[in-house]
């Protein structure tokens, strides 16, 4: 037996550095040392960003949400993550909530987003589908979201504003929000 070819853990209490692997590579490195991504706040731990919990509570009514399952963009993990998909739980019942790095919410992009938020919901038999747009800095173009969220008779689109209403093809809520910084600013 050569040492090189085993991967031990020590038994006891968890380290005092939290460390940080890198992709699928096996190879890990402290947290800190790791650029932040403005998805990090979604990936971690059950409890969601507080004031995306707020907003969802304020916007769809939904209260007590954690999450359950998370899952990120295939393309990409770690810091260079640009979206993550998250089965949430509510007390009103499941939510597929869709995040993506407002760096590269396009429109076009976002409509995968929707799409793919509402085939989970239904997969999962969720009442409620979400797409949030997360910025991590305030100098990021709003565009592809206003093209995304902007519909006839809807006059000006805003963040920090939950937009909702009952998609026509499966009957499920469906909201969308483009979420400021001042979002991730709890932690």
């Amino acid at each position: 037996m050569i040492l090189a070819d085993y991967l031990t853990v020590q038994a006891g209490a968890s380290p005092e550095y939290v460390f940080q692997m890198l992709g699928e590579t096996g190879f890990s490195m402290p947290a800190a040392s790791c650029p932040s991504s403005p998805l990090r706040h979604w990936q971690r731990d059950e409890a969601l960003p507080p004031a995306a919990c707020l907003l969802l509570e304020q916007g769809l009514h939904l209260s007590g949400i954690c999450g359950l399952v998370r899952a990120v963009s295939a393309s990409a993990s770690g810091p260079e993550a640009e979206a993550a998909w998250i089965l949430a739980r509510s007390d009103q019942g499941l939510v597929s909530i869709v995040v993506r790095g407002a760096a590269g919410a396009s429109a076009r992009r976002l409509r995968e987003d929707a799409a793919l938020a509402l085939r989970q919901a239904a997969r999962y038999l969720a009442g409620y589908a979400v797409v949030l747009a997360q910025a991590s800095r305030g100098d990021e173009s709003m565009e592809g979201y206003l093209r995304f969220a902007g519909k006839p008779g809807r006059e000006q689109v805003r963040a920090d504003t939950l937009y909702a209403n009952r998609d026509a093809g499966t009957g499920t809520m469906f909201a969308c929000a483009w979420l400021g910084h001042s979002l991730t600013a709890a932690d």
